[in-house]
């Protein structure tokens, strides 16, 4: 009467075993998919270098532009604000 369940547990532990293990294959495509997202920051990050860069470049011309202005319109005698 006592062989039943020992099977039954023998059989579920079985079962719980090959359902834990996982696929290689589907760590394969978790690391290439990790690797991807890896590839993907990076170009990001290059992407906000170089807006960063153009940024900081805008405001160097502005400033400069602001200037000039400021120095035509003391020279015409226009007020400025």
């Amino acid at each position: 009467m006592s062989t039943p369940p020992v099977y039954r547990r023998a059989a579920l532990a079985l079962v719980l075993v090959a359902a834990g293990c996982r696929s290689p294959a589907a760590d394969a495509a978790i690391a290439e998919q990790i690797s991807q997202m890896s590839d993907a920051i990076i170009a990001m990050q290059d992407q906000m270098a170089t807006l960063s860069t153009t940024v900081d470049s805008l405001v160097a011309v502005t400033a400069k532009q602001d200037t000039l202005l400021r120095h035509l319109a003391a020279a015409s005698g226009v007020p400025t604000p």
